[in-house]
């Protein structure tokens, strides 16, 4: 059986979420939720890139590569704000 990948959307798709401003911590917390959608979508899409057709292998490579080494910046840095938060 398989799965139709489904592309993530680009960046600018939803602009608002990310290019204006959130005024308070319910709408923040909105974005948060949506912001976390969208890179699970990401995830999602570079977990099968090794089954896309027409990309070369060192494109597919680079782009693991590069995705990998933000998401553990991304950990650490989420990581560091869920503690400190925990310990207040």
């Amino acid at each position: 059986m398989t799965t139709k990948m489904k592309k993530p959307p680009r960046s600018g798709a939803t602009p608002s979420i990310t290019q204006t401003p959130a005024w308070t911590t319910a709408e923040r917390l909105l974005r948060i939720e949506a912001l976390g959608q969208r890179i699970a979508s990401y995830i999602q899409f570079m977990c099968h890139v090794g089954d896309l057709k027409g990309s070369s292998g060192e494109a597919t490579e680079r782009a693991v590569i590069a995705f990998y080494d933000q998401m553990i910046v991304l950990e650490r840095q989420l990581a560091a704000i869920h503690d400190d938060f925990k310990l207040e």
